[in-house]
């Protein structure tokens, strides 16, 4: 699939959002760091190369993705604040929209994140998603820093 048109059609939603394109293109071809307030939101559009295990759609070559994700914060050390960490974070994943809360352990990070297939996203599908993913890391980072005494991942870190 060529993603040209759909790199246009992201960057037309960057651009709506009041921020020029060609300022958050990173290196690597579809991939944009926005920045709102402290926060870096990551776009990313891509084509995997190869079906993985976990997708539930199954056509002759894998689907073009869409991906919004901005870092949060560090996760706690102390095994109990942890558990509770976890139950909250899962807690607030049933109200957001647009975005929902995933944790790598291995970096010890909690970050909000959304992703859809490519196929028929227009520039309003994707404008809501970025808005939503940085309001949300945005307040968030600050509520959950103050009440487990985590860090906040800003950025330039």
């Amino acid at each position: 699939m060529d993603l040209k048109p759909v790199y246009a059609v992201a960057e037309d939603a960057i651009e709506t959002l009041g921020v020029n394109p060609e300022e958050t293109r990173c290196e690597g071809e579809g991939q944009w760091i926005l920045e709102r307030e402290n926060v870096e939101i990551y776009i990313d559009v891509w084509q995997p190369q190869e079906h993985n295990q976990w997708e539930y759609f199954k056509e002759d070559e894998p689907t073009a993705i869409f991906q919004v994700v901005a870092p949060v914060c560090l996760v706690p050390e102390d095994k109990e604040l942890l558990h509770q960490f976890m139950e909250e974070l899962l807690y607030i994943n049933h109200h957001m929209f647009y975005g929902s809360f995933t944790v790598n352990m291995n970096e010890g990070m909690a970050a909000i994140r959304f992703k859809r297939l490519v196929e028929g996203a227009n520039r309003v599908e994707m404008i809501e998603p970025i808005e939503s993913i940085g309001f949300y890391a945005e307040n968030l980072a600050e509520y959950l820093s103050k009440k487990y005494g985590v860090k906040k991942i800003e950025k330039n870190q």
